[in-house]
């Protein structure tokens, strides 16, 4: 065993030393140099190649001046020894920074450390000047200057001197479009990022970018792809004023519109009776006919597909999609074709410098040792960029066998974190300041936490919650909240309301578009009278403290197409609410159905919303008034919030126990900007709230009613809205509101 490994010894060290005899078969004698090892300038050089002595010298002389450390380098050659005198460039003392306001000294250092610049080369120089460039054209600051000045202490080092002139910030005059014909330029507008200030977004900014423009020229070849034009051709051109302001123009080759026609499957796996039904089914369930042609709608039919394929127990297959374009019409053919076995021999994850690689990995589907087909590719790709915690991400396989292959997954973070600060006015609610944190990967777990302050004149909301993706490794969101509120129903219940909230719950997707959320929750409420005259008896009882727990269902189906400004699109949602009985309450079950449903034809929206609820006793006893439900504000306009139904005075409301209510509008817009669009809005409510289990003074359970009509101006900083209602069917005791004014939430 010894002799052994003493004979593996020596010849180990006999193989170093061919290589190095080869390596240095001629000798160097390198000066000047005073922080460059000897052994580092000789692997800058590298093996030299087979040439004439003169050649030799040609060739390290270029290889040394290329690595960008030495000022000058002079190489002399004689008896097979090659001389080299270096004058290497100075290391840096100091760094200082003159006349910067946008961009800060501490981040200026950072970059330079990112960027490993060390001595004073004209390439480590350049390189610094240009990225800071970059920063600043970012900004609009597209006339930036950085004049360099070295200051030297002695041979080996200096100080560096950045003197800057940002100038002024570019602003974009005009935005043109030219060649559209389909889409006028309006529309087109709301296309892009880039903006200009005009009288209906006065609060646009304006700064010209360059990187901004050329994103916007993608994504108007995206948008134009996406309904049809698959051959459009698009460039711009920037005309530039002394005035420091641009012109941008965008070209547009609009082309040919296609649409999609036929939907074909080739299956070339096998005649399975049972795989055939199943993708006969799928393709009569296929409604792409005379839709503009998107590739993307072919990349959801191959999902699906391989879907079908996958629980068929079909593992190695290829999916390739052929258009035939003839006439304006895209027939498509879906080949499944039988694919050689291939299976994960290693995933490897690069790229994720803060977020743990599990967060990755949970999102695959696959591990080592299973199937893999381009499809699986396409959809991890789909998945994780729909995390938004990565800005880019790059997914490929490289195979290792005929039967196995590395799945590599490389990826760019981006920043996740944000502060947002808002502020909702209107007549019915006051001045309401929202500001807030979230994270969407705290510490690189893929966990997300938002903190939310709510503040008004009468009400004061304060939420700290947290949701982690992939609870007990199931595709299920788990998040658990602590919210705590202070409602002041002074004017119109006589009291005040404290409630903590501590809950926790589960969602998940049950199918496409569709929901579910169960959440469990610990609830301490403070029930402060103002005006123990007025206020309601089951109120007064329960004046104090008192302790409940809460089980909750949400089910949820939404295929809107906006949260903030639907056009088309349906919603329905049913939520099931349970407290438990607690020393002020016996308890009671709380049932709510929320349905609405957009229709956009042309520039017209009709749109119906409808809600209806239920609460009862689980001991048929008096349900407490702000667990009931009210009537007015945004669901009966017209009418002041808590304004119609039963009520004992105008400063104690009492709701119902049941409630149905329903809301028809009708909005076109009545300005061409469809990026800050203005509607015309008319509408015509109807709703009534009913049933208590005492006897109220004013409990006139008659359906109420209003119309009237509004504008709404979908700001830069947010939906504006003003409405004009007038009751058709209201009662004395009713508190009306004819105008309304709101900035914030519109629906």
């Amino acid at each position: 065993m010894k002799i052994d490994f003493i004979l593996t010894k020596i010849f180990i060290i006999f193989i170093i030393v061919f290589f190095n005899s080869k390596l240095y078969s001629k000798d160097f004698s390198i000066t000047g140099n005073q922080f460059s090892d000897e052994e580092v300038i000789i692997s800058l050089i590298g093996e030299i190649p087979e040439l004439d002595d003169n050649s030799k010298s040609n060739y390290i002389l270029k290889e040394l001046n290329k690595s960008g450390l030495f000022k000058s380098v002079d190489i002399s050659f004689d008896n097979n020894f090659f001389y080299i005198n270096v004058v290497e460039y100075p290391t840096i003392n100091k760094v200082f920074y003159q006349n910067n306001k946008r961009i800060k000294d501490e981040q200026i250092d950072q970059l330079i450390s990112d960027l490993n610049i060390f001595t004073l080369s004209d390439y480590n120089l350049n390189n610094l000047i240009n990225e800071l460039t970059k920063i600043y054209q970012s900004f609009g600051y597209n006339n930036i200057q950085i004049d360099p000045e070295i200051e030297s202490i002695h041979t080996s080092s200096a100080n560096l001197y950045l003197n800057f002139n940002e100038g002024k910030i570019t602003k974009i005059k005009n935005i043109y479009f030219i060649g559209n014909t389909v889409f006028d330029n309006n529309f087109l507008s709301s296309k892009i990022k880039s903006k200009t200030k005009k009288i209906t977004n006065i609060f646009a900014n304006n700064n010209f970018k360059l990187f901004q423009v050329n994103d916007d020229l993608n994504r108007l070849i995206k948008f134009y792809k996406s309904e049809g034009y698959i051959d459009v051709d698009t460039n711009f051109e920037i005309e530039y004023f002394d005035n420091n302001k641009v012109n941008i123009s965008f070209n547009i080759n609009e082309g040919e519109r296609y649409y999609f026609d036929t939907v074909d499957i080739k299956n070339n796996l096998n005649d399975s009776d049972a795989l055939k039904e199943k993708l006969d089914i799928f393709l009569d369930e296929i409604t792409l006919n005379s839709k503009p042609y998107d590739r993307n709608k072919l990349d959801e039919l191959e999902f699906k597909i391989a879907n079908i394929l996958e629980l068929s127990g079909e593992q190695f297959f290829e999916i390739k999609i052929y258009d035939k374009l003839e006439e304006n019409k895209a027939k498509i053919l879906l080949e499944i074709l039988s694919a050689k076995p291939v299976y994960i021999n290693q995933i490897n994850v690069s790229g994720n410098t803060r977020t743990f690689e599990y967060v990755l990995r949970r999102e695959l589907d696959l591990a080592e040792g299973d199937p893999v087909n381009d499809t699986r590719i396409k959809q991890i790709t789909k998945k994780l960029n729909q995390l938004y915690i990565f800005e880019n991400v790059d997914v490929n396989q490289s195979s290792i066998s005929d039967e196995t292959a590395d799945i590599n997954i490389d990826v760019k973070e981006t920043q996740t974190g944000s502060f947002n600060v808002g502020l909702s006015v209107g007549t019915l609610d006051g001045i309401s300041f929202v500001s807030g944190l979230k994270e969407k990967n705290i510490n690189g777990t893929g966990r997300s936490l938002e903190f939310l302050i709510n503040t008004s004149d009468n009400n004061q909301a304060f939420t700290l919650s947290t949701t982690e993706k992939f609870f007990l490794n199931n595709d299920v969101n788990h998040r658990y909240s602590t919210i705590y509120k202070e409602n002041d129903f002074t004017k119109s219940k006589s009291y005040k309301l404290n409630t903590l909230t501590l809950d926790s719950d589960l969602s998940y997707e049950l199918s496409k578009d569709f929901y579910h959320t169960f959440g469990l929750g610990y609830q301490l409420k403070d029930y402060i009278i103002t005006n123990s005259s007025t206020v309601s008896d089951s109120i007064a009882k329960s004046s104090g403290e008192s302790i409940s727990f809460n089980i909750n269902n949400d089910l949820v189906f939404n295929t809107l197409n906006s949260f903030i400004r639907p056009t088309k699109g349906n919603f329905f949602k049913f939520s099931n609410y349970l407290q438990t009985p607690s020393s002020s309450s016996n308890g009671y079950i709380k049932n709510i159905l929320t349905a609405k449903k957009y229709i956009e034809n042309k520039k017209n929206i009709y749109s119906i919303q409808a809600r209806l609820g239920n609460i009862y006793s689980l001991n048929d006893s008096e349900i407490l008034s702000d667990d009931k439900f009210s009537l007015g504000g945004r669901w009966l306009r017209g009418f002041d919030n808590f304004g119609a139904g039963p009520r004992n005075s105008r400063t104690a409301y009492v709701g119902g126990n049941n409630l149905a209510v329903a809301k028809l509008d009708y909005s076109r817009p009545i300005n061409l900007n469809d990026q800050n669009p203005i509607y015309f809005n008319l509408f015509n409510d109807y709703g009534m709230v009913w049933d208590n289990k005492n006897t109220t003074t004013f409990s006139d359970e008659s359906i109420r009613a209003s119309y009237g009509f509004g504008i709404n101006y979908y700001s830069p900083i947010g939906p504006i809205g003003f409405s004009w209602g007038f009751p058709l069917s209201d009662k004395d005791y009713d508190i009306k509101r004819m105008f309304s004014f709101t900035i914030g939430n519109l629906n």
